[in-house]
């Protein structure tokens, strides 16, 4: 898997709207280091041979009854928003066309 740098760091705590100071960023370049090195160790056993295990217990899931009930209006909510239009979320492109 590839490393990431400094300027990827701050890519991604850009789209993540995160801020982190000098050295935190540094520490989340070492952290999430950390974790592709864990993705890279998992991708790496052999699987092969090995039966999908799906379904650990046989549970049945309790649903409960849908009450209406006061919510918030969408003018509310869009307060929160830093960017909307005509009632929307505008949010940035964070996937470039092709999924590249």
């Amino acid at each position: 898997m590839p490393k990431i740098d400094i300027n990827e760091a701050k890519k991604l705590a850009k789209l993540s709207r995160l801020e982190f100071s000098d050295d935190e960023l540094k520490q989340f370049v070492v952290e999430f280091e950390n974790i592709l090195e864990q993705v890279d160790l998992i991708n790496s056993v052999n699987t092969d041979g090995v039966e999908l295990f799906e379904k650990t217990i046989d549970a049945k899931t309790e649903l409960r009854e849908d009450k209406i009930k006061a919510s918030y209006s969408q003018e509310e909510i869009l307060k929160n928003a830093p960017q909307s239009e005509d009632g929307i979320f505008i949010v940035p492109i964070t996937v470039e066309e092709g999924g590249q």
